[in-house]
């Protein structure tokens, strides 16, 4: 077996990272013993595999169970299969592949059939260099299959040396990158022997959570410009364009893609941490005739698109953009009379969709990776937009798969050995306690606690990892607020212990919970006791009684005095840290400052989570609404007077990313306190509804999907309240006429 065909183990350490590898369940596909098989030696594309079976007769019911590493794309007697996108879904191959499970009834015929799979790259065979070393992931390894056809319940064909591969048109695929397409070499033989690969090492499990599939297309406003045509999509989306070309043979037409323009109105198409000369750019070379390709092993994050070496200006249905979706469903609809607010959710809504890829990513664009620390601040902001019950359950699997021998856990999964050390953006508890909150989440939002149970001993691992790693009593970060304003690199200038210590703090709380789950008194006694000893080293280092707030020895002077840190401040008073008798003074700060700024937030990921719902919740929804209307730097307004399409990574006019939802949080805000609806406790037993709970905002509608059924809440200031309570909860009415509600439909 060529060398190129066993999976590397570049790092020893971080190979290690795999715990519960040894759990061997035999499945479905690899029952039917169907074997792994790749090219007899390294493609210099990706490869067609193809296999023969022949039928008596097109039966009754006929599946294809198939999974191809990296990516796979199937046909059936020529005619593509219809099934998810980037499939199979991203993961760590030595804990687990998820396969697909196909219906190909309707393309198969008696006699002889033949079942094709073009293989692409995805993370598990990448060769770009990047900054987070995806090329050289401990588990990358070669290109590869394995498949079985049933036919009506009955294995008719497997993976095994009987298939045939060659190259085929897609000469190039890389998820940074993009494709390159040569319409000649549609059609070229395959018939070159396979090899029995070496399996990846994980279990095999059908794909359980939504697919990704194509939206509706889009058709781009097209103008010339300087390399050719730019197309505008009118809206930034995370997918890929779709082409019906006619070609002269040998023409090559690029296609490059970008979210936003310069100052000369030409393509931003650059990612300084993809360290090659291309980036998001299809090609395609003709073959003298029409060229219709459906690009399948990556996508892009962009609105525009520049066309270069086409002769002319692209025609209706030439090329469209396609938005690539996770089938996730809704969890809620929200409408106001503040059109700001239902812009702000709308914008949400879609930032979110397009950054639902088989995992939560911070950007389609520039990174597609599933950094924690976005998805920590964001937990009651995305699953109040959609339902992420099971993809987060199978997300929570890729976390745990970055697990080392110590606990720690990476700040991004599925991690190729990447955000564990210094200079990785690593170490960092505010990113990484998102175990537990999650574990936590799922089991209060979803009501499902089976994944506390499975992970309980991860998550009490990575406790006690962050527990060894105290200084002086305190935790450490290398990130802290990420990008505040002011400080477009990362990282903000106050001492990040603060916020690592908080975390952690909030987190063994969660750990206390997830013990008495799990029934593990030991654990819950240690991080009761852990919590309530941080609680203090945090008081005593960074309370400042005098002032009533909180302040590290770092923050930066400024025309206040003091330079005050709103985030340094929120935390406590979130996370019930602030001792009772300093509360109220440290929440005076906050309130005080917010004015002093002219009524502005000057907050990072973290702060902004936590800012508007503090103030509320101390009774200054007036002040919250204050900012969240705000149409000058920074604010959420800025963005649309910028004419964002999506939200933003950044607050300035120079953010990066279009399409980051980690400053999206407002919707949170928007979702409980403007809509008036909030859990009490954990669960959804007790809701407690509010109208009228923030100034300016005199009609809300909205319903929130629960798991005991649809809560619905509609009212008008000074009018009627409407309520349909699904069984099983009791809600809890406030305003002038508060009242306790069971189920039924209530109009007040």
């Amino acid at each position: 077996m060529p060398d190129n065909f066993s999976f590397q183990n570049a790092d020893p350490e971080v190979a290690d990272a795999v715990p519960g590898v040894l759990e061997r369940e035999i499945s479905p596909l690899e029952a039917t013993g169907a074997h792994w098989i790749a090219p007899s030696r390294a493609p210099e594309g990706a490869p067609v595999l193809r296999g023969t079976v022949e039928l008596p007769g097109r039966p009754g019911r006929a599946e294809l169970l198939v999974a191809g590493l990296g990516l796979h794309a199937v046909r059936v007697n020529g005619t593509s299969v219809a099934q998810g996108a980037l499939e199979p879904a991203i993961s760590d191959p030595r804990r687990v592949v998820w396969y697909s499970r196909l219906a190909v009834t309707d393309l198969l015929g008696t006699g002889t059939n033949t079942v094709e799979v073009t293989l692409g790259a995805g993370f598990c065979a990448m060769t770009t260099p990047n900054a987070w070393r995806w090329e050289q992931a401990p588990w990358r390894g070669p290109r590869m299959l394995i498949a079985a056809l049933l036919a009506d319940g009955v294995t008719v064909a497997v993976s095994d040396t009987d298939w045939r591969w060659g190259e085929g048109p897609v000469r190039f695929d890389s998820m940074y990158e993009g494709q390159s397409y040569d319409a000649r070499m549609a059609g070229a033989p395959v018939d070159s022997p396979v090899t029995v690969a070496e399996r990846p090492g994980g279990r095999l499990a059908e794909r359980r959570h939504e697919p990704v599939a194509p939206g509706a297309q889009i058709a781009p406003a097209w103008r010339p410009c300087a390399r050719g045509w730019l197309g505008d999509a009118g809206r930034v989306i995370a997918g890929v364009a779709c082409y019906d070309l006619d070609l002269a043979e040998g023409n090559r037409v690029r296609i490059r893609f970008g979210e936003t323009l310069d100052a000369d109105g030409e393509l931003v198409c650059s990612n300084e941490h993809v360290y090659t000369g291309r980036f998001q750019t299809d090609e395609i070379i003709g073959v003298g005739g029409r060229v219709r390709w459906f690009p399948k092993f990556a996508y892009q994050g962009f609105r525009y698109l520049e066309v270069e070496g086409l002769e002319h200006r692209p025609g209706p249905g030439e090329i469209v953009a396609v938005p690539l979706e996770q089938q996730v469903a809704p969890a809620s609809t929200f409408a106001c009379d503040v059109p700001l607010f239902n812009d702000l959710v709308e914008l949400t809504r879609r930032t979110v969709l397009n950054n639902l890829h088989h995992i939560p990513t911070d950007t389609p664009c520039y990174e597609k990776n599933g950094w924690t620390g976005d998805v920590l601040v964001s937990l009651d902001t995305l699953t109040g937009l959609f339902d992420l019950h099971r993809l987060l359950v199978k997300w929570i699997e890729d976390i745990v798969s970055t697990q080392l021998p110590d606990g720690s856990l990476s700040v991004i999964a599925p991690s190729p050995g990447w955000g564990y050390r210094d200079g990785e953006c690593a170490p960092a508890p505010e990113w990484t306690c998102v175990l537990p909150a999650l574990l936590v989440h799922l089991a209060e939002v979803y009501g499902d606690p089976q994944p506390a149970r499975q992970h309980w001993g991860a998550c009490r691992a990575y406790l006690d990892h962050e527990l060894s790693r105290l200084h002086d009593g305190l935790a450490s970060s290398e990130l802290g607020d990420y990008l505040a304003p002011g400080y477009p690199l990362g990282p903000p200038p106050e001492d990040s212990r603060l916020s690592a210590s908080c975390f952690l703090f909030r987190a063994l709380g969660q750990g206390v919970e997830l013990a008495a789950m799990n029934g593990d008194d030991d654990a819950a006694r240690r991080f009761r006791g852990a919590a309530a000893r941080l609680r203090g080293r945090i008081n005593e280092t960074f309370l400042d009684r005098h002032d009533g707030c909180y302040r590290t020895a770092s923050d930066p002077p400024d025309e206040r005095n003091g330079g005050y840190r709103q985030t340094s401040n929120l935390m406590p008073v979130a996370f019930g840290i602030v001792p009772d008798q300093d509360r109220e003074q440290v929440v005076a700060t906050i309130i005080d400052d917010v004015v002093a700024r002219g009524h502005h937030l000057n907050t990072g990921h973290i702060g902004t989570s936590l800012l508007l719902n503090v103030l509320t919740d101390a009774g200054r929804a007036d002040e919250a609404c204050t900012v969240a209307t705000g149409t000058d730097e920074p604010s959420w307004g800025h963005w649309l007077q910028l004419g964002a399409t999506s939200m933003w990574e950044r607050w300035d006019a120079g953010a990066r990313s279009h399409d980051h939802f980690f400053l999206a949080t407002v919707t949170d805000w928007i979702l409980t306190r403007v809509a008036g609806v909030q859990r009490i406790g954990g669960d959804w037993s007790r809701v407690r509804v509010a109208p009228g709970l923030v100034p300016g905002v005199n009609r809300a509608a909205s319903t929130r999907r629960t798991p005991l059924g649809d809560l619905v809440v509609e009212w008008e200031r000074g009018g009627p309240v409407h309520l349909v309570v699904p069984q099983g909860m009791t809600c809890e009415l406030g305003g002038e006429n508060p009242a306790t509600l069971g189920p039924g439909d209530h109009r007040l």
